[in-house]
């Protein structure tokens, strides 16, 4: 009956090809539609999720504060200011924390022959590479040995180095920092950096913490940044850090104003939602692209099913049951549905590919690389929904003049001009 109940659908397509051809049509649009907003909203959102991690994934910075409550035997709005030191007491007293390093900041004058400019100095730990992701495209960053030894050494950013050597390698050259020689040994990967709490890392020349601290004779620091582990504490680590700060620079433990520390994925959470919202907004779009191929194809089949009521009335007079008839009309329905949606997976695919890459952060950043540009793609999860909002779409525009054709009166089916 299977076989029968397919050979007449076969056979019925076949005979209505142009129609079956532009029915078709329009599902193979819509289905290419919605996969187009669902590869661009994932592109989109991929690319802004990007973006905001290049500042470092996981980032915990602490600032210095201001007590609000009287502890230790202190007044109430006593400045605390952090040290050195409390980088190591954090490491030895917090089991969530994978990595931690100052951060000492100045702004200083950095020359290099006969071009000379302002830029942010940053002094900083070897650590401080792999909690802020200051990856070097060129060279290396400076290791703990570095720091230790005290060698003046320097990393430059991206905008640092085109502005001191345009298109020439900065690597192993020297350059001076408010008047010190220090030596070139990296330049980093050019950011398309959405968020700070300085300045850029592409603006910044980072150098071994001691070396900085000594030639401006700081004590206090800027700010700590940590690393997280991923491990049980975590979820414990902001009140383990305020708990050890508490004790060294006697406040209160319970006193968040005494220092500042900030969780960035706290601030990652909203850009993941404008992504997932948008990624929302299109599905509906693409969606409602789809359903107006959807109502193509249900006008068709109400069509089909009025222009073959004496051909129903004669099968149901020669003993074919409703729910064969059913089936066939729904399967003429779901057959239309699936070629179009293939053949649109197809053409959205082809375009995507074609496409390739659109614009989005690249032109802001002046970064000619594409890493945080929109990349176009079908993606498994984009396939998946547009199968599932597929069938239910050609479910709904087939099962109507299915139950309509089902429930025919043979009698006056037969009768019927």
């Amino acid at each position: 009956m299977i076989r029968h109940i397919f050979a007449e659908v076969w056979n019925t397509l076949r005979h209505y090809r142009l129609r079956a051809a532009l029915t078709m049509l329009s599902v193979t649009w819509g289905v290419a539609s919605l996969m187009l907003l669902l590869s661009y909203g994932h592109g989109f959102a991929t690319a802004l999720t990007q973006a905001w991690d290049q500042i470092g994934k996981d980032l915990i910075v602490i600032f210095p504060g201001q007590t609000s409550e009287q502890a230790g035997g202190e007044r109430a709005g006593r400045r605390i200011r952090l040290e050195a030191n409390d980088a190591a007491l954090l490491r030895a007293g917090v089991p969530a924390i994978e990595a931690v390093s100052p951060e000492l900041r100045w702004f200083l004058t950095v020359n290099h022959g006969y071009r000379t400019k302002d830029f942010s100095v940053a002094g900083v730990e070897a650590s401080f590479e792999r909690i802020r992701r200051t990856e070097p495209g060129v060279g290396r960053f400076f290791s703990e040995e570095d720091v230790a030894q005290r060698r003046r050494v320097a990393v430059l950013g991206a905008d640092v180095k085109k502005e001191l050597f345009s298109g020439r390698p900065a690597l192993g050259e020297d350059i001076k920092i408010g008047g010190v020689r220090f030596s070139v040994i990296g330049v980093l990967k050019k950011k398309t950096q959405i968020t700070r709490y300085e300045a850029p890392d592409d603006n910044t020349v980072f150098v071994p913490y001691p070396v900085l601290a000594s030639q401006m004779d700081a004590r206090y620091l800027n700010n700590l940044v940590v690393l997280p582990a991923r491990n049980l504490f975590r979820n414990r680590i902001i009140p383990d850090i305020r708990a050890v700060l508490a004790r060294e620079h006697r406040f209160s433990a319970r006193d968040e104003r005494a220092v500042a520390i900030r969780d960035w994925n706290e601030f990652r959470s909203i850009v993941v939602n404008l992504g997932l919202g948008l990624n929302i907004l299109l599905s509906l779009v693409g969606s409602l692209t789809l359903s107006i191929g959807a109502v193509g194809v249900m006008n068709i089949m109400l069509v089909s099913v009025t222009e073959r009521t004496r051909e129903i009335g004669v099968l149901r007079a020669l003993g074919a049951r409703r729910r064969e008839v059913l089936a066939q009309i729904l399967l003429e329905g779901l057959t239309l549905t699936a070629a179009g949606g293939l053949t649109g997976f197809v053409f959205a695919a082809a375009l995507t590919r074609a496409i390739g890459t659109l614009p989005l952060l690249g032109p802001m950043f002046d970064d000619t690389s594409g890493q945080n540009d929109i990349h176009l793609g079908i993606s498994v999860s984009a396939v998946l929904a547009s199968t599932i909002i597929l069938i239910i779409v050609g479910l709904g525009a087939s099962l109507i003049p299915a139950v309509r054709a089902a429930r025919l009166d043979p009698a006056q089916a037969m009768r019927s001009d």
